[in-house]
């Protein structure tokens, strides 16, 4: 049974290596392609930002590393909508708050892989991560409360839906998980933490916080998150051997 578990998870390697590979040379050519991610609201623009993450959404789709149908259709269906939110914003500079419902969307579906496990909340992530929420409430929300209250509470439900997403995968890591594989809880947590971080440099450069190269720090931590999550949530789904009893 040890060997069948080894065998398909270096299989499972070899197949991300490949798509990994591609995936990544996808998002260097959209680096060139937009001068640097730098391009901003035109078609091209956008059409080079969706490509890595078509791929990655017919590869979850079409093999997923080997697992069931659903565990890949829920994949990439996490994905697609992550693709619908790149295309939304990368047309437009209002589209954050459009691009935020169909990411949001897209979380729905990462949760519904991991959130029925047993989760024990690890406390000091969690205060930092209610910390950190105070300053980018302090820094991103409150000012411009009065004069966008509706599309500020849809950014602030999308961002808390990351949270809970990120809170869930890191406690889920640092805490234990017995039902899922160790490799696959340590990738997704990074995963969510990079998008975590990716989405809070994208609120702090949409209102003039953060001034250094902010759509290459944006989009380098989410391409990177978006494979880890893929990588993780794939790995971590416990292999089910039949044991086979001789007499």
């Amino acid at each position: 049974m040890t060997g069948a578990i080894l065998s398909r998870s270096g299989e499972m390697r070899s197949q991300f290596s490949s798509i990994g590979l591609a995936y990544f040379l996808l998002v260097a050519n959209f680096n060139y392609q937009s001068n640097g991610f730098n391009d901003h609201y035109t078609l091209s623009y956008s059409f080079w930002k969706v490509t890595p993450i078509i791929l990655l959404t017919a590869f979850a789709y079409l093999n997923g590393g080997g697992l069931g149908k659903e565990h890949r259709k829920t994949m990439a269906a996490g994905l697609f909508f992550g693709g619908v939110g790149d295309w939304i914003i990368g047309m437009r500079h209002d589209g954050i708050i459009l691009g935020a419902l169909a990411f949001g969307i897209g979380h729905l579906f990462y949760l519904s892989l991991f959130r029925h496990h047993e989760t024990k909340v690890h406390s000091k992530f969690l205060l930092g991560m209610l910390a950190w929420a105070l300053v980018i409430g302090q820094l991103c929300f409150v000012p411009m409360l009065a004069d966008h209250r509706g599309p500020l509470v849809v950014f602030a439900s999308y961002s808390l839906l990351l949270s809970t997403c990120t809170l869930t995968a890191v406690s889920q890591f640092l805490n234990g998980s017995k039902s899922q594989n160790k490799e696959g809880l340590l990738y997704r947590a990074i995963g969510f933490f990079l998008f975590y971080i990716s989405d809070s440099v994208l609120m702090l450069s949409h209102t003039g916080y953060w001034k250094l190269a902010p759509s290459f720090c944006v989009l380098s931590t989410y391409y990177t998150a978006q494979y880890f999550i893929l990588y993780g949530n794939t790995m971590a789904v416990p292999t089910v051997t039949k044991s086979v009893k001789i007499n």
